[in-house]
């Protein structure tokens, strides 16, 4: 025997009363929400012994359940999720980054790292990227953050490996005289494999990276500022 019920709305049982039909977040399904029953009425339904009113039980009490597995296994807005932000080359771009998330109502940037390029955000993913499987999510995180900034902040995967055993390399830079210019030095090493993080600084005259000494050096992360054009200046230190 299978039951049918309404969409939404009201259902009258056999103990006249009438009862609410909710929609679960479990099984996607209609089914009667457990918080709209009173304990008598489950009781009155039980004791009739028809086949309505156990099944009627058993879904409340599931319904109960699953709202509560769910409660605690999803993400919510209220739960801060940490991301690497690309785009945070130097620190007055914090400003800038609150400013984009502004315009980005489904999101809440509670909190800026700015050595470690990391960001706290809260969100539902379920809502904001409905149907995206985990390893998605940081994909299309990234392509909303990168539409609401002009390209000029993204998302990309926490880094894995530990800091102690990353290298920070700094070199000293001229013609970095505004904003678009220090975007432009950074745009050109970020990307490299190897490189966690990076910053570029147009007053200080500096680019810095943090880098995986086994994967790229000194040497590829000023080739690559020297095609972008970039002048190298000599560091007194290391004589180049």
């Amino acid at each position: 025997m299978i039951l049918k019920m309404p969409p939404s709305g009201y259902l009258n049982n056999e103990c006249g009363t009438t009862l609410r039909v909710v929609k679960s977040s479990c099984f996607n399904r209609n089914i009667f929400g457990a918080g709209d029953i009173s304990l008598p009425i489950l009781r009155a339904l039980a004791h009739q012994g028809n086949f309505f009113g156990g099944c009627f039980l058993s879904l409340a009490c599931l319904t109960a359940v699953c709202h509560t597995a769910v409660s605690d296994d999803q993400p919510t807005s209220s739960s801060g999720i940490k991301h690497q932000i690309t785009g945070l080359f130097s620190a007055d771009r914090e400003k800038d980054l609150h400013d984009v998330f502004e315009n980005l109502p489904d999101f809440k940037l509670v909190k800026i790292d700015f050595e470690n390029a990391e960001a706290t955000i809260e969100y539902d993913p379920a809502k904001v990227f409905p149907g995206a499987k985990p390893e998605q999510i940081v994909e299309q995180f990234d392509n909303r953050l990168k539409g609401a900034s002009n390209h000029t902040f993204g998302v990309k995967p926490l880094r894995t490996i530990e800091k102690d055993k990353l290298k920070r390399i700094e070199i000293l830079v001229a013609g970095l005289d505004c904003k678009a210019c220090s975007l432009g030095a950074y745009d050109a090493i970020y990307r490299l494999k190897g490189v966690e993080c990076a910053t570029a600084s147009f007053k200080g005259g500096r680019v810095t990276a943090l880098i995986n000494p086994e994967m790229i050096d000194r040497t590829e992360l000023e080739m690559a500022l020297k095609q972008r054009g970039v002048e190298i200046k000599m560091d007194a230190d290391s004589g180049k």
